[in-house]
């Protein structure tokens, strides 16, 4: 595959289609044999659209979008922000001790093996830095094995945390990936 020269910047509000459209399929393409079928059949991209219009808008505190682009319009996305356990630093800046976390990164399938996931990481690892974190974590699939094997390469390490997801049925086990910066 030729690698995508990509661009990453904060979504702007017209991004929201295309936003949702990445979203449910990469869900549907990572997790068919994960989740429900009836659950990722019926991801709705208009509900999908009025969220990420309303999340662009009116971000949660110390949470940030990043989109990233190629000559074909955008291909993924990416949110950060402080560790969900450590939801009291919403600044700009992190204490030195605080962990950041990243809470979602989505390519669309069609960009897949392109460089635009990669191109969308380090930039997530630049934005996480730049805000005073020392340490990162993110939580993914307990068997998706693209995905693990794309942040092991980069460092991000399976640190033993688990958790089994809730707001699915079945619910969806995940594993705690983490690295130091």
């Amino acid at each position: 595959m030729t690698r995508a020269a990509v661009r990453v910047r904060p979504p702007v509000e017209s991004d929201a289609p295309r936003l949702a459209d990445i979203h449910i399929s990469a869900w549907r393409a990572a997790y068919r044999k994960v989740m429900s079928d009836e659950y990722l059949d019926g991801l709705n991209p208009e509900a999908q659209t009025r969220g990420w219009r309303r999340n662009i808008r009116e971000p949660r505190p110390g949470t940030f979008h990043l989109v990233a682009e190629t000559d074909s319009g955008v291909a993924g996305f990416c949110i950060l922000g402080p560790a969900e356990d450590a939801a009291d630093s919403t600044s700009e800046s992190a204490s030195a001790s605080a962990t950041g976390q990243l809470y979602a990164i989505n390519v669309h399938p069609d960009s897949w093996a392109q460089g635009v996931g990669s191109a969308l990481f380090a930039a997530a690892e630049e934005k996480l830095m730049s805000l005073g974190y020392h340490r990162a974590m993110l939580w993914v699939e307990a068997n998706n094995e693209r995905a693990i094997d794309f942040y092991t390469k980069r460092g991000w390490l399976d640190d033993g945390g688990t958790l089994q997801d809730t707001r699915f049925d079945p619910p969806v086990a995940e594993r705690r990936h983490s690295r130091g910066f």
